[in-house]
């Protein structure tokens, strides 16, 4: 019959388990798929998968009554495991936290593997394949000088883990991280909680108290905060990503499309035009004519409001199908889709120019109009085999933009691109 005691254990390892299977999974996936740099997800999935195991044999050893075979086993793998989620811990700390400082986890990893190596078999040093009356709650195993000695290094580990800790949250403090010293105090306690736990069953062990198992109460404690840690660092560490492409996608100024993300749209455009999806597309490209004196007059800001309501203007006359975007300084760029003729086009364009010249800019007494010069081109399925036709449209549509510079400016001029035999 399994004991009452044993039952959260039981479903604390089925949680870590859960976490581990997760964590080693989203490590291949961003290591693999985005080549994001998340060692510490791969660490932190050792540790669950570990401290599943050790939260399952420690309720297996509760469990075990008068087998001994069972109580060998299980006491053995709960020395085990415990020793190197500990470890794997400390090595979480080392990596997430890039603490830099006198680390050798090598030393501990090999000092880990020969107590689990003198633990394997029963030997009056370590542990004897014998009872040995732990507490009222649970039996133990025989033990020698060795345990005594594993169970000081236990300690250190667990308290080198807090140092480090301790050490990663002065580093915060000194510069100013304010912030990003919460994960740290929030591990901080949960590792001080794991600490108490062992000491507990450590004098337990040795018969000098008697109170039921703990540990696995702080081993629990460590994995879920750090989980939950590692949950919010990714969520983080996307919405920066997010950041960054809306700064690649985005004009800062005008909140108009990039000239990078227009060229992908172009391109994708004439990609569904290859597949027969779209009849045709125009680009526009304008100006705002005399930009230079209207820096000149009205100052630098009120230039930058004069780009800012054109974009405004711009994206309330577009369709969602359609893209506009700001190439730089006072160029900008319209990529119509699915518009089959000049005419429809010319209107669309032509809404845009009376708009801006009717929009009074800056603010009274200063009170200015401006107006722009556009430049169209066309491509249809005839256009598809002239190389390089992104750059193609660009270049025409920028010679049509100076041909209305050249007929008196705030005009809409028209351009062909060249086909087969032309």
């Amino acid at each position: 019959m399994i004991r009452f005691l044993s039952l959260p254990m039981i479903v604390t390892s089925g949680i870590s388990l859960i976490f581990g299977i997760f964590f080693m999974l989203l490590y291949f996936r961003l290591s693999s798929r985005y080549q994001e740099s998340v060692r510490y997800c791969l660490i932190f999935a050792l540790l669950a998968l570990v401290s599943s195991v050790f939260l399952g044999a420690f309720s297996v050893l509760v469990n075990s009554g008068d087998n001994l075979d069972y109580l060998d086993i299980s006491n053995r793998i709960t020395i085990i495991s415990s020793m190197f989620t500990i470890l794997l811990g400390l090595h979480f700390y080392i990596t997430f936290f890039d603490y830099q400082g006198p680390t050798f986890l090598k030393w501990c990893y090999g000092i880990n593997t020969l107590f689990s190596l003198v633990c394997l078999a029963p030997n009056r040093y370590f542990l004897a394949k014998e009872f040995f009356a732990t507490s009222r709650y649970y039996t133990g195993l025989v033990f020698g000088s060795l345990f005594q000695l594993w169970g000081v290094w236990i300690l250190i580990l667990s308290a080198y883990s807090i140092l480090i800790l301790f050490r990663v949250y002065t580093r915060q403090r000194r510069d100013h991280e304010i912030q990003s010293t919460a994960p740290v105090r929030l591990l901080l306690g949960a590792t001080f909680v794991w600490l108490i736990t062992g000491v507990s069953d450590d004098l337990t062990g040795i018969q000098i108290i008697d109170l039921p198992p703990l540990t696995w109460v702080g081993s629990f404690l460590v994995t879920c905060c750090i989980a939950w840690i590692l949950v919010l660092h990714i969520d983080n560490l996307y919405e920066d990503r997010r950041l960054l492409s809306n700064r690649l996608m985005y004009d800062q100024l005008t909140e108009a499309f990039s000239r990078s993300y227009f060229e992908v749209r172009l391109a994708e455009a004439i990609k569904t035009m290859q597949r027969k999806d779209l009849p045709g597309l125009y680009v526009c490209m304008f100006d705002v004519d005399d930009f230079k004196s209207v820096n000149d007059c009205y100052g630098h800001t009120n230039g930058d409001r004069v780009l800012k309501g054109i974009a405004d203007i711009v994206k309330g006359l577009i369709r969602p199908s359609d893209c506009a975007a700001r190439l730089g300084g006072d160029e900008f760029a319209l990529l119509l889709a699915g518009v089959r003729e000049d005419r429809l086009a010319v209107m669309i364009v032509d809404r845009i120019r009376d708009s801006i010249l009717k929009t009074r800019f800056g603010a009274s007494p200063q009170e200015f109009s401006t107006s722009c010069s556009f430049g169209l081109v066309r491509a249809g399925s005839e256009h598809l085999h002239l190389e390089d036709l992104p750059d193609l449209l660009l270049t025409y549509a920028d010679h049509a933009l100076y041909a209305s510079k050249r007929q008196g400016k705030n005009a809409v001029n028209v351009s062909s691109l060249p086909v087969a035999g032309s």
